[in-house]
Order: structure tokens, then sequence, then C-alpha cells
């Protein structure tokens, strides 16, 4: 019980300060259709369970002994987010939001969430170098310690992520009406992934 007392307000103490994953889930709220900042926050969610598996089964230690591996995720994820950015800031030239109320564009939302989360190296070092801070040898299996907290992370994080996402909702619709507010969403959300980035380039 005592652990859970440490580990849960950690949890939300990370998950609601502005960081890389947050900004993504805002990008993407103010840029493409309706409840896209929660299919953003959904995927992200997902990566995050990956990195819990990860870190289960030791695969993220070889980010730690392998100075390339290391570089080549870093360099794909932010080739990844400068490719969004892009795409943002060239759609902003429709002077419109993207709506497209097929199934795919949720999916696709989705999906970019997942990579983005999966292809940030810092987050499998986080999940390695936090989760085992809260395990205990005395209560049972390490691994299965490690996947409960790692999933108990996640879902603060998507709460978190998703309660952003809303804030973003609403000030899209405050401004859904007005297309140089669109163009400016847009521009600002490709912006924002593409500092997003440069700075996981440069740090």
């Amino acid at each position: 019980m005592d652990v859970w007392l440490l580990f849960i307000p950690a949890c939300l103490a990370l998950n609601l300060t502005p960081g890389p994953d947050i900004f993504f889930v805002l990008s993407q709220a103010l840029s493409t259709r309706r409840f896209a900042g929660f299919w953003a926050a959904l995927g992200l969610g997902l990566s995050y369970l990956g990195h819990t598996l990860l870190a289960v089964i030791g695969l993220s230690a070889l980010l730690m002994q392998s100075a390339m591996a290391f570089i080549v995720i870093k360099y794909l994820g932010a080739a990844y987010l400068l490719y969004l950015g892009w795409t943002c800031l060239h759609t902003a030239a429709t002077l419109e939001l993207l709506e497209v109320p097929s199934r795919d564009s949720r999916l696709q939302i989705f999906y970019r969430g997942l990579m983005v989360g999966l292809l940030n190296p810092k987050v499998a070092l986080f999940f390695l170098a936090f989760l085992p801070q809260f395990v205990d040898q005395e209560l049972g299996s390490v691994p299965v310690q490690l996947l409960i907290l790692g999933a108990v992370f996640t879902l603060t994080a998507t709460l978190c992520n998703g309660a952003y996402a809303l804030l973003a909702q609403r000030l899209k619709r405050r401004l859904q009406g007005s297309k140089r507010a669109s163009v400016i969403m847009n521009r600002l959300s490709g912006f924002i992934m593409m500092a997003l980035g440069v700075r996981l380039i440069v740090m």
C-alpha cells in the first residue's frame, strides 16, 4: 500500500507536467477532426504498454548499452515528427481544419500517437529507470509488479492526456467557425510537432 501512495502521485505529477506527449496530443486536437486528441492519447497509451513490456523483458536495456541503437531510434522518431509537422503546415493552406468522417482517419491518428510514443527512446529509458524504483522483491514476481506498475502508469497518463485533449477540443470549438483561426491552428500544430522533432535531435 505504501508503494501506491508514492507511485500514483508520482505518476500524476509526471503526466500533468507539459511535455512532448502532451504537446503532441494538443497539436492533434487542434489540427484534425473531433476527438482527435483522444485517439492520439489512446495511441500514446498503447505505446506506454509497449515500453512496459520492453522494460519487463529487458530489451530496453539495449538502448542503454548500445549508443547506435539509441541514435537510430532517436532520429527515426525525430524524422516522423518532422514529417507530421510538415504535413500540418501543408494542409494549413486549405484554409480549413481537416474534417474527414471516415473510420480510417481515427485509426491514422491513433497510429500517429502509437508511433510517436514507440519511436521515442527516452520513453523506453524512462520506463526502465522509473518503474523499478517502486518494485519490492519481497512482494513477489518482479515482472508481474513491473507489468502492474506500467499498466497503472499507462492509465494515469492516458487520462491526463485525455484531459488536455478535452481542453484543446473546447478551444477548437470556439474558433472553428473562423477560417483564419483554422489556418492558425493547423500551422501551430505543425510548428509544435516540428519543434518536438528538432528538440529530439538536439537533446
